[in-house]
């Protein structure tokens, strides 16, 4: 069971390529989105219910596992990132591409509150301030959409 919440936390193992594992796993859940995301709001809620259950469990498994609090290897929390940067949007190459550079910037840069949620213990810390990050994407990418249009 180990090794099957290993595959989860790791984004398939994305997470373990070398170098910038959370952009491995930021671009693994941009292709997934733009392959596979539904146009309907409450599939998309569904994904993303079952994204953070499997994201809390496996990335404390795994933590628990290598005995680090928040191993770089972990990027399951950065596919529910991905995943609410896209919420409620249609998943076109260009917005799927403009949700990953700004959702990689915001979970880079942790503005506040973002940090704080880092504090909170186990898989659910883990995972909760990357889904502020998707949610501050979100908005600046509906803000981004909002202004081409108008």
């Amino acid at each position: 069971m180990k090794k099957f919440w290993e595959f989860i936390a790791t984004g398939f193992y994305s997470g373990k390529l070398p170098k910038m594992p959370g952009t491995w796993g930021s671009i693994l859940a941009a292709i997934l989105i733009y392959l596979f995301w539904p146009e309907r709001v409450v599939y998309q809620l569904v994904i993303v219910a079952i994204t953070f259950i499997l994201s809390v469990i496996s990335s404390q498994s795994l933590s628990e596992e290598l005995g680090n609090k928040d191993p770089d290897s972990v990027v399951i929390d950065e596919i529910i990132g991905m995943e609410i940067a896209m919420l409620g949007l249609k998943a076109s190459f260009p917005a799927v591409v403009a949700a990953l550079v700004i959702f990689r910037i915001i979970d880079i840069m942790k503005p506040p509150p973002i940090k704080l949620f880092e504090k909170l213990p186990g898989g659910f810390g883990i995972t909760v301030d990357d889904m502020f990050a998707g949610l501050y994407s979100n908005i600046l990418l509906r803000l981004l959409i909002w202004r081409h249009y108008v």
